[in-house]
């Protein structure tokens, strides 16, 4: 358990000149990923597990704000490195989570980061077993006249991105965005009430192996959806009833990459996710997450 590494760059997860891409959005419920995103955190940015020796490890941040990949491949050792724990940049402690190491996204596969387009590290995942839920969030969907999740990913055309399951009732979720098998458009689907009215938006399509900047917006007290694919913006305006989410928990915290009620888990890869209790501006948002493509 640490040691490892630890001194190698510890300093380097801030800097005062730092300006965070999504200062100025809102209140924030979660920011996991690996971009620093706010200027206001001052935290770490993932802990991970050493295949090697099962050994753990907090890393920080270089100067520019993303996850320091010369830190990740100090700790790896040749090895791989599977991520326990995300950090949530937005600070109120809604972590991405999964303590099961065989289902841990990756981000070092023997000696070599797991990086994006622009050579930046992010989380794969195996679209078999991995999954990581976002911590202490089975109250994220209680009441909320709006609530807004994003994600930027790289998937194939099958697989759940994003969702949290209805508090009674089986087969269906309040909230989820991602893939029904063999569909090359993101889905958004959502829910006003546990038992009857829903609504789906399909978005823009897709080329699968892509990375893509997926928003998804429930506005459930003015009855409507939306769904944003790399800027291009789908509205539904048909939800009803028009009211606020049930008064009570989802039956579990929001999943990211799990498979829904009989779907499939993603396979690709995941960089920045965003969770908002409320509408957020999406053209402002996109912008956002533009700046931080991994």
């Amino acid at each position: 358990m640490g040691g490892y590494g630890f001194g190698y760059g510890f300093w380097r997860h801030r800097t005062p000149s730092f300006i965070g891409p999504l200062d100025g959005l809102g209140p924030l419920y979660a920011l996991p990923g690996p971009h620093r995103s706010l200027s206001s955190y001052t935290g770490l940015c993932w802990r991970v597990r050493r295949s090697i020796d099962a050994g753990e490890e907090d890393i920080g941040f270089t100067p520019d704000g993303w996850v320091d990949k010369d830190w990740l491949l100090a700790v790896a050792g040749g090895g791989s490195l599977t991520v326990i724990r995300d950090y949530d940049k937005a600070g109120q402690g809604h972590d991405l989570v999964q303590l099961s190491s065989g289902s841990q996204p990756r981000c070092v596969l023997n000696g070599v980061v797991d990086v994006g387009p622009n050579g930046h590290p992010v989380l794969v995942y195996d679209g078999i077993n991995d999954y990581m839920d976002v911590h202490d969030s089975a109250g994220f969907s209680r009441n909320q006249a709006a609530l807004t999740y994003a994600g930027v990913v790289r998937n194939t055309t099958t697989g759940a991105i994003l969702y949290y399951p209805v508090n009674a009732g089986v087969g269906s979720v309040r909230g989820y965005i991602g893939f029904s098998p063999g569909a090359t458009a993101p889905l958004l689907q959502t829910r006003s009430t546990d038992v009857a009215a829903n609504t789906s938006v399909a978005g823009a399509a897709i080329t699968s192996g892509t990375w893509n900047r997926l928003i998804g917006r429930g506005r459930y007290a003015a009855g409507g959806a939306d769904i944003s694919v790399n800027g291009a913006v789908v509205a539904n305006n048909t939800l009803t009833p028009a009211q606020n989410t049930p008064d009570a928990n989802q039956a579990a915290n929001v999943r990211i990459g799990a498979a829904t009620f009989g779907g499939a888990y993603l396979t690709g890869a995941m960089s920045t996710v965003v969770l908002a209790q409320a509408s957020l501006d999406m053209a402002a948002l996109e912008a956002a997450l533009a700046k931080i493509m991994p």
